[in-house]
């Protein structure tokens, strides 16, 4: 299919709604990302994402977010001699970082949602959706210091932000192929608040959005689209002994025999390690670049079925191997996929449990992980596995 619309898209769309809304912002010290060395992606029967999907929005959505990486490739093509991160082409404001999917008017076809800009200052949301065969954009909004909940049962998208003291929350909807953007809850508008009202006391029901990145970079920068297929997919109740003994045999190889892995990261802070073995993985440097003491794993390996395919995985606690005021906390899930083994890493878990597959946070946030084929993600569960 035809890529309908670039990277270089409008600043703002005018939003049918009762009002506009303006949300001021500082720019960040965020930079553009920096040249990774490629190197070979472990060769796996199933690796592909499938084609054909019983959803032709599936494919359509993964192509888009497919043209997006290699524009990106691109303009993090730093040795071009007309390289100007800065230039209109390739400014850093137009490019792609995280996306979401949610069925807005609930019609049954989900939502892309894509977040440009590399600075919050410059962040904003456009929304597409898939239309006659094709990726057709319905709007796009400012999103610097903004979060996107859901809207239980009825057309919605809740746009929830706040800046110097001042807390709001608009709801979005589509109608006839535009956004509507119109006023919700608002504090902090006579005298600055410090504590905003919870979402679930502003619409009970509503849950945060987990936003998966665009791209993954190695072995190369290329389109994440693992959350396109993974949405919506029941999680099995069947087990399979024979896989089960499988990936457990591969995973005590590399915890107790030194053999090879796949590092990945999950929340891109760390772990894009490509391939490596334990004892390097745990080294200063190892996991990520600004981990500069050993690393330590800590008690034995849990088993869990986290990605909900009927295969328990391995899940590592990997901390700060010596004594330090900051007790960094990591979760590796270990497990192996068609002769590879790959470790997907989260980053700065101090204040995260695990518990039946979710990861509660002490500030009330859940989320699970995905993950397949050296692509994992967070995203928000469903009820049934709350």
């Amino acid at each position: 299919m035809k890529k309908v619309y670039g990277i270089l898209l409008a600043a703002c769309l005018l939003l049918t709604a009762c009002g506009e809304t303006v949300t001021p912002g500082q720019e960040d010290d965020q930079q553009p990302p920096q040249d990774v060395e490629t190197e070979t992606l472990p060769e796996q029967e199933g690796a592909e994402q499938p084609s054909g999907h019983i959803d032709p929005w599936r494919d359509a959505y993964a192509e888009f977010l497919e043209g997006l990486a290699e524009e990106l490739a691109q303009f993090r093509d730093f040795t071009h001699p007309d390289y100007d991160p800065n230039a209109p082409e390739g400014g850093a404001d137009q490019v792609s970082g995280t996306y979401t999917i949610y069925d807005i008017d609930k019609n049954g076809t989900p939502e892309l949602l894509i977040r440009y800009g590399l600075t919050e200052v410059g962040s904003h949301t456009s929304v597409y959706g898939y239309e006659n065969e094709t990726v057709v954009l319905y709007g796009d909004i400012h999103s610097g210091h903004t979060a996107f909940y859901t809207w239980p049962g009825e057309n919605g998208l809740a746009y929830n932000w706040g800046h110097m003291g001042g807390h709001f929350v608009d709801r979005i909807c589509l109608a006839d192929g535009e956004l509507v953007q119109e006023k919700f809850f608002q504090e902090g508008t006579d005298a600055p608040v410090f504590e905003y009202t919870p979402m679930e006391q502003i619409l009970p029901g509503s849950r945060y959005l987990f936003e998966a990145r665009t791209y993954v970079e190695l072995p190369e920068i290329r389109a994440l689209t693992l959350p396109i297929y993974e949405y919506g997919v029941r999680r099995t109740e069947e087990t399979d002994p024979a896989r089960q003994e499988a990936v457990k045999r591969a995973v005590e190889a590399v915890l107790e025999n030194g053999a090879e892995f796949y590092g990945v990261t999950v929340d891109g802070f760390g772990g894009d390690t490509g391939w490596t073995t334990l004892e390097e993985y745990l080294r200063p440097g190892g996991i990520s670049e600004f981990a500069d003491r050993p690393l330590r794993i800590d008690g034995a390996a849990r088993w869990e079925d986290l990605n909900g395919d009927g295969v328990q995985e391995a899940i590592l606690i990997v901390r700060n191997g010596e004594g330090d005021s900051f007790d960094n906390v990591c979760y590796v899930i270990l497990t192996e996929e068609s002769g590879t083994v790959y470790a997907y890493c989260l980053n700065y878990m101090n204040s995260t449990v695990l518990e039946d597959g979710v990861f509660k946070t002490t500030w009330g946030e859940h989320y699970a992980v995905a993950f397949g084929g050296g692509q994992a993600y967070q995203y928000t569960p469903g009820q049934e596995l709350l």
